[in-house]
């Protein structure tokens, strides 16, 4: 009896010791596999910890380590940490081990839209498809182009806002549909010194056959700049800064000191532009240009010309989003603006401009082609261009 009992119980525990191996047994795959597991959730409580405090800089590194370990839902925090660059943070994800599904949408957020398939595109592209604003009449047609979906995000905000905006909503403008290009085709810098700089023949093969007057391109990192029809900024923008480099596009001039060479080349006695006099005896035909009246006017002195030698004059007393971004567009700006878009063959359109880039590649049928979008448009000189190239087609084509 009692060593019956002793045999069941050894029965019992052998019993027990081979169910518990049955229970933990695993291949060794699966035992790394569980041990990754394990150090990717202790590495992203750190991280999380880390973030809690404040310190980025050491959550972000802790985040990638998770992500590393297997746990890719950490690749959120990754990219709302982010430091690097658009490139870098494209080489960090081609370097994972991760099924493509769980990359695609961190793909789409920087805009590496050549990493997905036709489908996946339109999935991530269409929720920003009806992102237009078309005014009662339209003067000016604006083409946005955009490379990720952070920058479709903040255009879709922007757009919000402008149509918010008691002043840029009564403008006679057309903001067309955005147009996605590929972050690494439109190669647009980061440098936060500097002006953004994308790849402008990139951009012009990008749209060919795309009807647009003013260029939008909303991507990189750095400063904006308004040239030539072609409006550059940063992929962070708030609505200050597109007011601002938008008045360029209506030959507005910062209020602020200008560059010595650019000072060089705008400040010239005698110009008239919308928002600046190089000389007090210019007050007269200034008037008579803008059609403005003497009581609407108040010549202050800016220092815009600072680097010319000359003392400039904006028209109204107070600063101005001219001066810095932030503060007020004037009335009497807003005023010039709709006179100006009663004229839209006045303005420059960017076609004019990639013509020219195009007659600097001896690209002739890319020239013929932009220079035909820019004289359709009314712009006169792209329309004497093409009558001059075709009287001396004419004439050396005679016997």
């Amino acid at each position: 009896m009692c060593i019956n009992s002793i045999l069941n119980k050894k029965r019992s525990r052998l019993a027990g010791f081979f169910l518990c191996l049955l229970l933990t047994a695993c291949s060794p795959a699966e035992s790394e596999q569980s041990a990754r597991q394990h150090a990717a959730l202790r590495v992203l409580q750190q991280a999380e910890k880390a973030e809690q405090q404040g310190l980025n800089s050491r959550a972000l590194p802790l985040y990638q380590q998770a992500v590393a370990l297997g746990y890719t839902p950490a690749m959120a925090a990754v990219f709302r940490l982010q430091q690097g660059t658009t490139a870098e943070l494209g080489q960090w994800l081609s370097e994972l081990q991760a099924e493509p599904a769980a990359l695609a949408p961190f793909w789409a957020e920087l805009g590496y839209w050549q990493r997905l398939t036709p489908l996946q595109q339109q999935d991530f592209q269409q929720p920003y498809a009806g992102l237009r604003f078309t005014p009662r009449s339209c003067g000016v047609s604006v083409q946005p182009v955009l490379t990720s979906l952070v920058g479709a995000r903040q255009w879709q905000l922007l757009l919000t806002h402008l149509k918010q905006d008691i002043q840029l909503s009564s403008l006679p403008i057309c903001w067309l549909t955005p147009l996605f290009i590929d972050s690494k085709v439109l190669a647009c810098s980061e440098q936060a010194t500097q002006r953004i700089q994308c790849d402008l023949a990139a951009l012009q093969q990008q749209l060919t056959g795309a009807e647009f007057h003013q260029l939008l391109v909303l991507a990189g990192r750095g400063g904006a700049s308004y040239n030539n029809g072609l409006l550059q900024l940063p992929e962070q923008s708030d609505l200050a800064l597109l007011r601002h480099e938008l008045s360029h596009a209506f030959g507005f001039l910062d209020e602020y000191t200008l560059l010595p060479k650019v000072a060089q080349d705008e400040c010239r006695p005698g110009r008239l532009t919308p928002n600046l006099l190089f000389d007090k005896a210019d007050l007269a035909a200034y008037q008579l240009h803008w059609q403005l009246h003497a009581d609407e006017l108040e010549l202050t002195p800016v220092a815009s010309c600072h680097h010319a030698g000359l003392q400039a004059y904006r028209p109204v007393a107070a600063d101005t989003h001219m001066q810095h971004h932030e503060l007020a567009m004037p009335a009497l700006y807003l005023k010039l603006m709709h006179q100006q878009l009663a004229r839209p063959e006045l303005l420059m359109p960017a076609a004019y401009y990639f013509a020219y880039l195009a007659r600097q590649q001896q690209d002739w049928p890319a020239w013929q082609r932009w220079m035909q979008q820019a004289a359709t448009l009314g712009y006169r000189p792209a329309q004497q261009a093409l009558v001059t190239q075709n009287a001396g087609q004419q004439k050396v084509a005679a016997p």
